[in-house]
């Protein structure tokens, strides 16, 4: 009886226990909430750590800039407001000179391709020397920028002195060394600037055009090999750190290598929507230089290249791998 007793009081106790509550990291994402980004990519990785992590670990999303912006959602994360964001790098300011060797001119390839290249050297740790505030859980190449104006050029020859907005050193180089005046202006500005005449385009992917209604202050669009930008889901490592592994291994069990796949492929999609629809709308002229302007811009714009590796310290290494994973990755 004594041993009943107390084996239903032990019971009754473990009953009254609250059960162990659930990691729970805030993820901001400085995006629309109803942008295809938000609701297709970023909601779905969130609800199936949470899923798969319940007791363990969840995901609060966070759309919209309330808490996190284009422009602050590096600092949000090192200032330990919120413990995971999103954001374009090139944005982080002097921050990842490594890392902008996806903006060099020259190396083609889809979204797909150069994502999977890059989370690679990423991987194998080339990028270690940048990344020790931060652990990237999945990343994107978006697929090549282009130049992107709001009227004609006379010619391909070169850029005929367009006044072109460029987001980075290495951007503001390429349009340059195209025979363009590059422009500082902050992306926010970008449509109002353009629509005043204060400048003449600008250099971006197409999947840069809803979030900046860039369709409608530019008509003509320009395809060449002039670069491109790295955006990534990331997290505090100090965070990560103090996660449990068990924690830890949920969370990447739906990030790395294939959701870096996946986002690389959505942003592949998303070009050839968009890309297919202005077309399609009529008022869009998509053209590209033909074969002796191409190698003429190849060749003009190899000097940014130089630029870059000269400034930048074991940009040669990283160069020299990202190019070799790269082709492996368009080959596959």
């Amino acid at each position: 009886m004594i041993n009943r007793l107390t084996a239903l009081l032990v019971g009754a106790s473990l009953l009254a226990m609250p059960s162990q509550a659930a990691e729970t990291l805030t993820f901001a994402t400085a995006s629309p909430p109803q942008g295809p980004i938000s609701t297709v990519i970023f909601d779905g990785w969130a609800q199936r750590i949470s899923a798969d992590g319940e007791g363990i670990v969840e995901i609060d999303v966070q759309h919209g800039f309330t808490v996190a912006n284009p422009v602050n959602f590096y600092d949000r994360v090192k200032d330990g407001v919120v413990p995971i964001s999103w954001g374009i790098m090139t944005m982080v300011g002097g921050r990842f000179p490594l890392t902008s060797v996806v903006e060099l001119p020259n190396m083609p390839g889809s979204g797909e391709a150069a994502s999977v290249a890059f989370w690679r050297l990423y991987t194998e740790g080339y990028l270690d020397a940048e990344y020790h505030d931060i652990v990237p859980l999945y990343l994107t190449v978006f697929p090549q920028s282009g130049i992107h104006l709001s009227k004609p050029l006379a010619s391909l020859e070169d850029l005929g002195g367009a006044r072109i907005i460029a987001g980075s050193q290495t951007n503001s180089g390429v349009v340059q060394a195209l025979g363009g005046v590059p422009q500082s202006i902050n992306p926010a500005d970008a449509y109002e600037a353009i629509q005043r005449g204060t400048a003449d385009g600008r250099l971006v992917p197409w999947t840069a055009f809803p979030p900046f209604r860039m369709d409608e202050i530019t008509s003509y669009h320009i395809e060449a090999p002039v670069g491109t930008v790295v955006g990534m889901v990331f997290i505090s490592r100090s965070v990560w750190e103090g996660l449990s592994e068990e924690a830890r291994e949920i969370i990447m069990r739906h990030s790395g290598e294939e959701q870096t796949r996946l986002l690389g492929q959505f942003f592949d999609e998303q070009e050839a929507g968009i890309r297919g629809g202005l077309i399609a709308k009529g008022g869009h002229e998509v053209v590209s230089p033909d074969m002796e302007q191409s190698a003429q811009w190849i060749a003009r714009m190899e000097p940014v290249i130089a630029d870059w590796l000269g400034r930048t310290e074991g940009g040669a290494v990283i160069l020299d791998r990202y190019s070799a994973l790269l082709a492996e990755a368009r080959a596959n």
